[in-house]
């Protein structure tokens, strides 16, 4: 055993997933709302016996390492090693997968980068200008440092000078960061220039990026740019300051939402530190399931506008769909949280304190927008409503707004419940499930088969599928040759082991055989009676379908030779069947 399974064996997947997404007992597996996309019924399923994980709605899956490389966005080394820790292994040797070596470099580069910023900032004469405008806006000195604050420099190669010519770093490397990039003289010019620089931190606190705001007004470039999409930095994943926030975030169950890095700063230094910044004013389903893991609730203290605008809407529905209770933090005359954190942190507070749920600001928002004095304005308040009513899944919630807007507009509620339910959104998501298949027997037949295989594997069964009956009506070509399998393992093995068995198996029967130990099963099969009987069961309705579909083919080739007035082909037709229909008969008693 290498090191890699041996750190895998002395891992419960259950308690490591425990550890982040709470689990329920479901048979012989676990289950839980998946973290990795949005659903309201559990397909997120772990098997304690296989040791793996499966979401039956999106389709990931694997094991230990897996898992954590999806949730934790570990590479496989710095999965492997946070497992061998928390097992007590000593990694001897590791030979890291294909990119971690560039990772490293990438996260080393940045690091370097961001010290030289800092060092720019406050010890040297040339950004000097960049630390008086900081200080300027209210940002102390002990904040700079703590939030490592910096300055790039107006000029073209200077990272190449310092990175590439005195520490080594290759030109590709300094590219690959996004810190610089290629002008058409093939020459690196660096993309941050005469601008205060804020690092930017993944949750584990390694620097993924930058953020860079210009000092003085420069022609063709925007007040703030970022580092691009890297192999590192994804900006639909990051949220500024989210690892200064995190532990304040678990402690209080809520986090404030702000849109700009000078937002979040203020407001830390402010005392109030839990509170994180998105690049925008749209959230994404990355950024609302890391916030899950910490908090209950979302309170945007945004500019109203942004709040209001379409993408903020989408991201609010997603953070709703995932359970998350949002409200709204109104800065009256303050145009940013920085303005008001800087100028009274205590309205902020009150304000914080006295937030609204996001569908009484919606509703507020619409009603101050529109003359609801007319009978347009009402009918646009309500055609802006509708579908944002519609949204809310509890139909209680959904009663309450629908009566206090008929009350605002002191029209019929049943006249806007109306407009309500005939509503639809664009952004409404669809269903992960669907039951398109539900009437179809042939499908019906091949879950049927699917089931026992589950069922006799889950709990220990193996043997009850080698019965010769049984192979005749697998018709599945996947399980027919998993069978097959099963039997040569048997003839060789006196006791099934599933790991030993997986490793003998072709990759494409890997996942079907995983798969089966995945497939929900009643609690009620707990019972050991309860087993032998629902296999004997299953086995007799395969059976059944098997021989139906059989006699209805047949019936079918009977019925065209008929009219084509084939009477020796009906009658040896006809001979085939009676032997099937005696077995029906003999089935159904």
């Amino acid at each position: 055993m290498d090191q890699i399974e041996e750190v895998l064996a002395k891992t419960d997947i259950v308690e490591l997933i425990n550890e982040r997404v709470p689990l329920k007992k479901a048979g012989q597996n676990y289950k839980a709302l998946c973290p990795f996309h949005s659903e309201k019924t559990p397909s997120f399923t772990v098997s304690s016996q296989r040791q793996i994980f499966k979401c039956f709605g999106c389709h990931i899956g694997g094991d230990a390492y897996k898992f954590l490389m999806e949730y934790e966005k570990m590479d496989f080394g710095e999965a492997l090693r946070y497992l061998a820790d928390r097992a007590g292994v000593k990694l001897k040797s590791y030979r890291p997968r294909a990119d971690e070596d560039e990772r490293k470099k990438l996260y080393q580069l940045n690091h370097l980068a961001a010290e030289l910023y800092h060092y720019l900032l406050t010890e040297h004469k040339v950004g000097q200008k960049a630390l008086n405008y900081l200080l300027k806006r209210g940002i102390k000195r002990k904040t700079i440092k703590e939030f490592n604050l910096g300055y790039a420099p107006q000029k073209y190669g200077f990272l190449e000078q310092f990175l590439v010519k005195k520490k080594g770093f290759s030109p590709q490397e300094l590219v690959a960061s996004g810190l610089v990039f290629k002008n058409r003289r093939g020459s690196l010019t660096d993309r941050f220039r005469g601008r205060v620089m804020f690092v930017l931190k993944d949750r584990r606190d390694n620097i993924v990026g930058f953020s860079g705001r210009i000092i003085e007004p420069q022609e063709n470039t925007g007040k703030y740019i970022n580092t691009p999409e890297t192999m590192l930095y994804h900006k639909s994943q990051l949220l500024f300051g989210f690892n200064k926030a995190k532990d304040a975030m678990r402690q209080v169950k809520k986090v404030f939402i702000v849109e700009g890095e000078f937002d979040m700063i203020s407001l830390f230094q402010a005392g109030v530190e839990n509170v994180v910044a998105i690049k925008g004013s749209a959230l994404t389903i990355e950024q609302i399931k890391l916030l899950k893991r910490y908090v209950d609730e979302l309170l945007l203290a945004l500019d109203e506008d942004s709040a209001g605008d379409a993408a903020t809407r989408r991201g609010i529905q997603l953070a709703i769909n995932e359970g998350l209770n949002v409200k709204v933090v109104r800065l009256g005359d303050y145009k940013d949280p920085d303005e008001a954190a800087r100028d009274n942190i205590d309205f902020f507070k009150k304000q914080a304190k006295a937030a609204s749920g996001i569908f009484d600001f919606y509703i507020s928002s619409a009603l101050e927008r529109f003359n609801i004095n007319e009978a347009w304005g009402k009918k646009k308040v309500v055609d802006e409503l509708a579908p944002l009513l519609k949204s809310i899944d509890n139909q209680v919630l959904r009663s309450h707004y629908i009566l206090r807007l008929a009350q605002e507009l002191t029209v019929d509620e049943e006249a806007i419940l109306q407009q309500v339910e005939q509503s639809y959104s664009s952004s409404q998501e669809k269903p992960y499930y669907n039951n398109r298949f539900q009437k179809k027997e042939t499908d019906r037949y091949q879950r049927l088969q699917q089931y026992l295989f589950s069922v006799c594997l889950q709990y220990h069964h193996e043997k009850e599928l080698l019965e010769e009956k049984l192979a005749a009506v697998i018709v599945d070509s996947g399980l027919s040759r998993l069978l097959k399998q099963l039997k040569d393992y048997l003839k060789k093995n006196k006791k099934f082991n599933s790991n030993d068995f997986l490793k003998q198996l072709p990759k494409e029967l890997q996942e079907i055989f995983n798969n089966l130990y995945l497939t929900p099963l009643p609690a009620a099969l707990e019972d050991e009676e309860k087993q032998e009987k629902e296999i004997a069961q299953t086995k007799k309705e395969i059976a059944v379908f098997f021989l139906r579909q059989k006699i209805a083919l047949l019936t079918k080739k009977i019925t065209r030779f008929e009219n084509e007035g084939k009477t020796k082909k009906v009658a040896d037709l006809e001979t085939e069947m009676t032997p099937l229909i005696r077995k029906l008969r003999s089935v159904l008693k």
